[in-house]
């Protein structure tokens, strides 16, 4: 017995929970107003098409100028590209007509820009195919990095669909600009009861039916109108979505921007072959 070595046997103290990040009052507020914008029930989510897989297909295969081979839009240069999807979609885009063409537009153009194209000559071209002033080209971009943001923490916690909601509702995303990126967080501290998220007295419906429109994820759209010359954790760095390497929501600071996103984005909300980050 003399010679066996006892360890102390002390229990080591149990690791501190890190507390929650404090909340704005105002970032909850602004959250809350998004959330009553929602769906409210299973027809609303399936008011409209996408109503189906295939449909889901089809809008993913417009998004991504399927009809121009993949390998000739991997040679394509960047402004090459984005005048071919507003060429494409000029419909759609004018007056930000359809919401999620037009978010697609838009992180085309933001991508490009930090691929080398001037910022001038992306602007020039927002505002020739949707009619936005100059003054609010910068914040549309900064509403569709904010709404990415969003619609990951959405899809990962509580809310698979919702990459649909550009498609479901309108005139909610300019509050997106309005809430700082740590505090979008709270979307993913909500409670789920039963086919209901809530966050204190606001109740957001869960859709029973699933359809598998995380292929509308506008990051891996972009991918995809790359023809993956570019990688999907390159195009999420460009548009400042958290990756591997900055995993949490809200860990990058974008410029903040006193124009007003009412005014700009009233009326406007917003399958590759690397998988869709989840």
């Amino acid at each position: 017995m003399d010679n066996i070595i006892f360890s102390s046997g002390r229990l080591q103290p149990p690791m501190p929970r890190q507390p929650k990040p404090s909340r704005s009052p105002e970032s909850v507020s602004l959250i809350k107003t998004f959330l009553r914008a929602l769906p409210k029930g299973e027809e609303d989510w399936d008011d409209k098409a996408p109503r189906t897989q295939e449909q889901i297909e089809q809008l993913r295969l417009d998004l991504t100028l399927s009809k121009l081979v993949r390998e000739g839009r991997a040679k394509m240069k960047p402004k090459a590209l984005l005048q071919s999807f507003a060429e494409e979609h000029a419909a759609l885009l004018r007056n930000l007509e359809s919401q999620i063409h037009s978010f697609v537009f838009i992180a085309l153009g933001d991508v490009a820009i930090k691929s080398d194209l001037p910022v001038r000559e992306v602007d020039e071209m927002t505002m020739a195919y949707t009619g936005a002033q100059r003054s609010a080209v910068r914040t549309l971009r900064l509403g569709v990095r904010r709404w990415i943001k969003a619609s990951d923490t959405l899809r990962q916690s509580w809310l698979p669909r919702a990459d649909e909601l550009p498609l479901r509702r309108r005139s909610f995303v300019h509050i997106m600009k309005k809430i700082p990126d740590e505090d979008i967080g709270i979307l993913r501290e909500m409670t789920v009861e039963g086919d209901q998220a809530v966050l204190a007295d606001v109740k957001v419906y869960i859709p029973k039916k699933q359809l598998p429109s995380s292929s509308l994820r506008i990051p891996n759209i972009i991918y995809e109108l790359h023809g993956g010359k570019l990688s999907l954790v390159d195009i999420e760095r460009h548009l400042a979505v958290p990756t591997a390497s900055n995993a949490r929501v809200g860990d990058d600071d974008d410029d903040s921007t006193n124009h007003n996103m009412m005014q700009v984005m009233e009326g406007f909300v917003v399958a590759t072959r690397e998988p869709v980050r989840k």
